[in-house]
């Protein structure tokens, strides 16, 4: 089994992606987002993080998080939430995608895909653009026609405090060309 090596960055900021289980499109059914919220409650209370952006899509999720300073356990976070939610979902009736031997044998349900993809952030020009790719991501997967369009995500929310112009991503912004491929 390989070894995956994290990033290690104390107080960091860190792009991630959670990908449901053979991309079955159920994270934006109405159980799996009051699942969702009651995941990401549970974990930041335990856990200490900053949110600041997300999207969530109908077969996975971005988000953007800032961990407490002298803090880089973002691994642990990301168990913690992905168990909250399978939990709360399984039990409220939710149903999990078919289990292969490996995930019986490991008790493991089959909700979530085993790994998520991270992301350091290395400074602000590489805030924005992630920040921009995660808010765009429902016009790129042709889930709207902009990125307003999509109550899923932060999106509106900047718009109010005036990060965004109403009018931003009608189209593609220049600045998340590179990231066509992170994550997905």
């Amino acid at each position: 089994m390989p070894t995956y090596i994290r990033a290690k960055n104390p107080g960091g900021t860190f792009f991630l992606t959670f990908v449901s289980h053979k991309r079955r499109r159920f994270l934006k059914d109405s159980l799996a987002l009051e699942c969702l919220q009651d995941a990401y409650q549970v974990t930041v209370r335990r856990r200490r993080f900053l949110l600041r952006a997300y999207c969530v899509l109908p077969d996975h999720i971005h988000v953007l998080v800032t961990l407490p300073r002298g803090d880089d356990d973002f691994p642990t976070r990301c168990s913690a939430f992905k168990g909250a939610f399978t939990r709360a979902y399984l039990r409220a009736g939710g149903e999990e995608g078919q289990r292969n031997v490996s995930r019986y044998r490991s008790g493991e349900a089959a909700v979530w895909q085993r790994r998520y993809w991270e992301h350091c952030i290395r400074n602000e020009k590489d805030f924005q653009r992630h920040f921009d790719y995660i808010h765009f991501n429902p016009v790129k997967h042709g889930l709207a026609c902009e990125p307003g369009d999509w109550e899923w995500s932060t999106y509106r929310r900047y718009v109010q405090r005036g990060w965004y112009e109403a009018d931003w991503g009608k189209t593609e912004p220049r600045n998340i060309r590179a990231l066509e491929s992170v994550g997905e």
